[in-house]
C-alpha cells in the first residue's frame, strides 16, 4: 500500500554509508548518516551519524578520501552494533540513496544481524536525475556524482565524503528532483523507487546513456 501512496505521504530516511571500497563481500563500512524526510520535508532533529571500527586496517586511499583515521575509529562499536541507530531511524521507512546500490548491498547482512528486514527496494537520487531529463526530452547523462547533480540542480553541496553532509546533500536533491517529477506524473513511492525501468526502456530504444 505504501508504495501506491504518493511519496509526500510517506516517511522516507536518506542515506549515507562511508565504506572502506565498493565491494561489500570485502570492504567495511566506516560511517554511516541519514536524515528523515517527513511530509515531504527534511526532519532534521531525526538525523543520524555514527562511527563503525572496521575488522581490518584502514587503507592510505580510504582515510585520504574520508579523512577518517584509525586513531577516530577506536573507540567505536563493531559492525553490526554500531549501525543499530542507523537500523532504528530507518525502521519501516522507505530507504533513499544515491548509488543506492551500494547502500543496498553493505546494509543487507548487518541489518539483518540486528533482526532487521533490508528494504527490497530503495530511491536512487541518481536514477531520478536521469528519469528527469529523459522526461523533459534530454539526454540521458548517465551517472552523476552528488556534488554535481547538486550543482545542476542549483543546490548546496554539503561536506563532501562526510556522511550526514552527503546525507544531508542527497536529502536537498531527493526532494528537487521528487517535486520535478511530479509534473511527469510521477508522484507515487512505486515510480519512483522503480525510475531505473523507463531508463532502462529508453536506453534500449535510444542507445546507452551519455557517459559525462
Amino acid at each position: 500500500m505504501r508504495r501506491s501512496r504518493s511519496w509526500r505521504d510517506v516517511e522516507l530516511i536518506v542515506v549515507d554509508l562511508e565504506t572502506t571500497g565498493l565491494d561489500a563481500k570485502t570492504d567495511e563500512i566506516v560511517s554511516f548518516g541519514a536524515v528523515p524526510v517527513i511530509g515531504g520535508r527534511l526532519a532534521a532533529a531525526g538525523a543520524v551519524y555514527g562511527l563503525v571500527r572496521p575488522e581490518r586496517a584502514l587503507s592510505r586511499a580510504s582515510i585520504e578520501i574520508h579523512g577518517i583515521r584509525p586513531q577516530d575509529l577506536a573507540g567505536a562499536d563493531a559492525a553490526p552494533e554500531a549501525l543499530r541507530p542507523l537500523a532504528d531511524a530507518i525502521g519501516n521507512r522507505q530507504v533513499v540513496a544515491h548509488a543506492a546500490w551500494v547502500e543496498r548491498s553493505f546494509l543487507q547482512g548487518p541489518l539483518r544481524q540486528l533482526g532487521r528486514r533490508p528494504p527490497r527496494t530503495l530511491i536512487d537520487t541518481a536514477m531520478l536525475w536521469r528519469l528527469l531529463c529523459i522526461d523533459r526530452g534530454h539526454p540521458d547523462p548517465g551517472f552523476t556524482q552528488l556534488g554535481r547533480l547538486a550543482a545542476e540542480l542549483g543546490l548546496p553541496a554539503h561536506r563532501a565524503h562526510h556522511a550526514l553532509g552527503d546525507a544531508l546533500t542527497a536529502a536537498q536533491v531527493f526532494l528537487a528532483l521528487a517535486t520535478h517529477l511530479e509534473a511527469f506524473d510521477r508522484r507515487t513511492v512505486r515510480a519512483l523507487a522503480h525510475a531505473n525501468r523507463p531508463v532502462e526502456q529508453h536506453t534500449s530504444l535510444h542507445g546507452r546513456a551519455n557517459r559525462t
